[in-house]
């Protein structure tokens, strides 16, 4: 590590700012001219230790000898620089011969491109972490069972735990049996949510959808509330308009307040049910949702664990640039579906969708050992 340089562009701000206006295009000038930037050993690349980014450095010779170069050009005196002795740089090496301005523009796009690949592998290295750790918490669920097929639905008015006893579940690749868990685990509930918003203005909040998964007893429970706010509001032009299409119950037809309140209590119903449980919560693109959540002021279970199957299906392909629509990739990994675009289905694929990563990810895992 080395601290005997300063970031070039840091330096050429300092300048700058301390440059009096009626001087400012002659100093621009002189930062394109062969003077400045036709020299070897006076500009580097390396990584801030402190960022993990590549930078594009100045040494310190070369710092002197240029305030020294743009004094005198300028006829102005300008401050000396320091190298900035609290912040090091690691894999530092010179850079090309600069002896034009587009030599130098692209040293700038090559170190602006190398950070950009560098923060693509460390955000897929994340998802791929992510993946595995959404596929250790389903096939170690108690309960576990090959399909996700919904044989039932949760009963969030009761208690239902010696449910699981007709499960009789062991989990497909690990083999660890739902015996073997004290009543203390609890099991893990899996909660998907999806919010429709209209075409026009994706303030107005057209639908709530969320599918729960009991992983101790295998059920599912899927709700719908298409919000009464906006009955005359309809997506159809860009968004197909799926409301009235609801394939796992009956849509309930209440005012935004309403709808997030009967969410609210079905995950507090899941809580007061299972207070030992695990709740994980899942949505295709997290971002908009979790904003919208947000907004409502829903309130989550207490270490409540996210997961984006959009950044799981980009760790599946081994691409974080990789951003398939829920539609496109149902098709793709031929899970059926059907009316897309109605928030209470759009859930329970996503939730459907999940479980297929996690597990697909424990069979590669499994023929890779």
């Amino acid at each position: 590590m080395s601290s005997s340089y300063l970031q070039l562009l840091t330096a050429m701000y300092e300048w700058h700012k301390e440059c009096p206006h009626d001087i400012k295009k002659d100093l621009e000038a002189f930062f394109n001219s062969k003077d400045f930037l036709d020299r070897p050993n006076v500009f580097f690349k390396g990584i801030e230790d402190s960022s993990k980014k590549w930078v594009a450095l100045i040494a310190f010779s070369g710092l002197e000898d240029t305030h020294k170069m743009v004094s005198e050009k300028l006829q102005f005196a300008f401050t000396p620089l320091y190298a900035a002795r609290n912040t090091t740089f690691s894999q530092v090496s010179p850079a090309p011969r600069l002896p034009l301005p587009a030599a130098y523009n692209k040293f700038i796009k090559d170190i602006t491109k190398a950070n950009k690949i560098a923060k693509s592998k460390e955000r897929l290295l994340q998802w791929k972490v992510t993946l595995d750790r959404a596929t250790d918490m389903v096939l170690q669920a108690p309960g576990v069972a090959a399909t996700t097929t919904p044989s039932a639905v949760i009963d969030l008015t009761g208690d239902n735990t010696n449910d699981a006893e007709s499960v009789g579940a062991i989990t497909p690749t690990t083999g660890l049996s739902t015996a073997t868990l004290s009543p203390q685990d609890g099991g893990m509930w899996f909660i998907s949510v999806d919010i429709e918003s209209h075409e026009y203005n994706h303030d107005r909040i057209l639908e709530i959808g969320w599918s729960i998964w009991d992983s101790g007893v295998h059920k599912f429970m899927d709700k719908h509330y298409a919000i009464s706010d906006y009955r005359h509001l309809k997506n159809g032009k860009f968004v197909a308009d799926k409301r009235d299409r609801f394939m796992f119950g009956e849509t309930v037809w209440e005012n935004l307040q309403g709808s997030i309140a009967a969410f609210q209590q079905d995950l507090e119903k899941a809580v007061r049910r299972n207070e030992h449980g695990r709740f994980v919560l899942i949505a295709h693109d997290m971002t908009s949702d979790m904003k919208y959540l947000s907004g409502m002021g829903v309130t989550f279970p207490e270490g409540i664990i996210q997961f984006d199957t959009v950044e799981m299906n980009a760790a599946r392909v081994g691409d974080s640039n990789i951003k398939t629509g829920l539609g496109k990739l149902l098709d793709e990994l031929d899970i059926e579906n059907y009316c897309l675009h109605n928030a209470g289905n759009d859930a329970h694929y996503t939730l459907e969708l999940f479980l297929w990563l996690a597990r697909n990810n424990g069979a590669q895992r499994a023929q890779a050992a």
